[in-house]
């Protein structure tokens, strides 16, 4: 438990930059946190090891931390609420049922998974500082993607329905065979969105998903738009954050 009594006493800081507020007038802002990289859990047991908050050695920590998420997504799957010192995991069933006798459909019901915020993990919360390092640079980005269905913010997509990017110079246009509206699944395939845009702008962009298998995907927008004319050649504008497509939503 060395490492629960560390994170009981440290102070964190998060460091963000300021990104317009697009779904709001008035010249206001959001913060955005400076993201350097997702981790694994390899690499998290990594860092445990190297910066002494594990006793454990790496080979170890790595198979169970691997069995134990194994063992609890596996009894979740079962209808099993599961919880440690930091959040609670528990399923949860989508949609609604016309009568009494009705039997759950699996694209009408879907079958989710909610977590909620224990209070070693809201202690942590309560001990980070958050550092706003300015506004964040005026050439093109992607600030958020929202799940039209579920009405989620950078968090995930649903398979068939309607994806809003709000951004900066993200709007698709030029001649390159390559530009369009990506989804970059965790083994780094590429799907390309053709059509169905609803919009695309210099700021938005509004598109209608196909289906899409279980998984966690990241957007990216390749296009050769300006706010002066056309590159010459394409840009790629990637948004490093994971949206999962949940089980029973593929």
């Amino acid at each position: 438990m060395a490492g629960l009594e560390e994170l009981r006493n440290v102070l964190h800081v998060i460091r963000a930059w300021l990104y317009p507020n697009y779904l709001e007038h008035g010249g206001k802002f959001i913060a955005r946190a400076k993201t350097e990289k997702t981790l694994s859990v390899e690499q998290v047991c990594a860092e445990a090891v190297t910066r002494g908050g594990s006793d454990l050695n790496y080979d170890t920590m790595v198979d169970a931390v691997n069995a134990y998420f194994d063992e609890a997504f596996y009894q979740l799957a079962d209808g099993f609420s599961v919880e440690n010192d930091y959040f609670s995991i528990h399923p949860k069933i989508g949609g609604t049922f016309d009568h009494a006798d009705a039997k759950a459909d699996k694209e009408k019901n879907p079958v989710d998974f909610a977590f909620r915020k224990r209070q070693e993990l809201r202690d942590i919360l309560s001990r980070i500082t958050v550092e706003i390092e300015g506004a964040a640079e005026s050439g093109a980005y992607i600030a958020e993607v929202l799940d039209v269905a579920s009405g989620a913010s950078d968090e995930k997509l649903t398979s068939g329905g309607v994806v809003t990017i709000l951004g900066s110079r993200i709007k698709i246009a030029g001649d390159a065979p390559s530009c369009g509206l990506y989804l970059v699944s965790s083994d780094g395939t590429e799907q390309k969105l053709t059509g169905n845009f609803v919009d695309n702008e210099r700021n938005r962009i509004s598109a209608q998903l196909p289906a899409l298998a279980a998984g966690t995907y990241r957007v990216r927008v390749v296009t050769q738009y300006t706010s002066s004319g056309f590159l010459k050649e394409p840009r790629q504008i990637n948004y490093e954050v994971d949206l999962a497509v949940n089980p029973g939503q593929g």
